[in-house]
């Protein structure tokens, strides 16, 4: 049950369970079509789409080693890696070897859990495989070749989960195209449909808790793709919440989850409510109970009807009451709506 997750209290424990897997990945058998992989996702309760099993050397053959100039994406718990496997590019996602093991393996258990269950949606990043012969597992993912959503809708082009300086970045990066206004509408519409499948395509709601401009790519296309689900929690069924190790104070956070922990759909709500913010005016939001200003004084420019609705939903969205915020599926619904609007 993936709202269980906790860290192991027991350190002992915690290092018997990682004998124990290990010990697994060791096993022929388990190496053969990832069944380990699927034994950890079926523990809470996963039906996940089948995925392939690659190993240690074909992913440093793909990556060259992981090398410097394949970074596509750094932060603070793993590196998003470029690479080519059958002639096909890759995402290779490596986690550090020196990490503290059951906090990543907790985050690697839920992403692929939940990645490997919403990998058939178009607007959620195609979960490919796994690497199980690592310290901690290493996932491969679809390529998104356009990389972060923040890389062309702020000026300062730089991931907001990065932790890379601008003389680090690569010259792609730095020459990000900046997106019209009909791109990002869509992008948005489609960052919606993603969310809304999370909190209705499964039995139980998935929450991803850590929705920014960071955690959407774009592929060679400009389509959205959301990433980053190893923050995911799911809402017990009959339940309208869950309770769960509280996230850092990101401005994406809803309030009321930073402060107690608990968590809903209306916290997704609030962070695409944020992300349409920054969309609509290529600004990172600093304090959302300005943000009506903000917006009055910063969009950007385009079809004059869809920005003032957009501005709109945008208030609805991160209104400080949960229960006033309207669901997913009701702002995708909008936002096609919106689309539809002439000048």
């Amino acid at each position: 049950m993936w709202s269980c997750f906790r860290l192991p209290k027991d350190r002992e424990k915690e290092e018997e369970e990682y004998r124990f897997f290990r010990r697994k990945a060791k096993e022929k058998h388990f190496l053969e079509g990832g069944l380990l992989l699927e034994e950890m996702i079926k523990s809470f309760d996963g039906r996940p789409n089948p995925i392939r099993s690659f190993s240690q050397k074909e992913l440093q053959r793909a990556t060259n080693n992981y090398h410097h100039d394949g970074v596509l994406h750094q932060h603070w718990s793993y590196k998003l890696y470029k690479g080519t496997y059958e002639d096909r590019p890759i995402c290779v996602k490596k986690f550090p070897a020196n990490a503290l093991w059951g906090y990543i393996m907790e985050l690697y258990i839920n992403e692929v859990a939940v990645a490997s269950q919403m990998s058939n949606h178009k607007n959620v990043l195609k979960l490919w495989g796994c690497c199980l012969e690592t310290q901690v597992p290493t996932l491969v993912y679809e390529f998104a070749a356009n990389g972060c959503l923040s890389n062309h809708i702020f000026a300062a082009n730089v991931c907001l989960s990065d932790h890379i300086s601008e003389e680090e970045l690569s010259p792609s990066k730095k020459n990000s195209q900046l997106l019209s206004w009909e791109s990002k509408l869509r992008i948005a519409t489609e960052i919606a449909d993603a969310v809304a499948y999370l909190h209705n395509g499964t039995s139980k709601p998935i929450i991803h808790r850590y929705i920014n401009s960071g955690s959407i790519v774009l592929d060679q296309h400009y389509v959205a793709k959301l990433f980053d689900l190893g923050f995911s929690v799911s809402i017990p069924l009959g339940e309208t919440h869950v309770d769960a190790n509280r996230m850092w104070n990101f401005p994406t956070t809803a309030p009321e989850s930073a402060y107690t922990g608990r968590y809903s759909e209306k916290s997704d709500v609030y962070s695409f409510g944020v992300i349409l913010y920054e969309i609509l005016t290529g600004k990172r939001i600093l304090n959302a109970k300005d943000i009506r200003l903000f917006l009055k004084d910063n969009i950007v420019k385009g079809n004059t009807k869809q920005l003032t609705a957009c501005a709109e939903l945008v208030v609805r969205c991160v209104d400080m009451n949960p229960e006033e915020r309207p669901s997913m599926i009701e702002a995708a619904k909008e936002l096609r709506r919106i689309r539809m609007i002439q000048q």
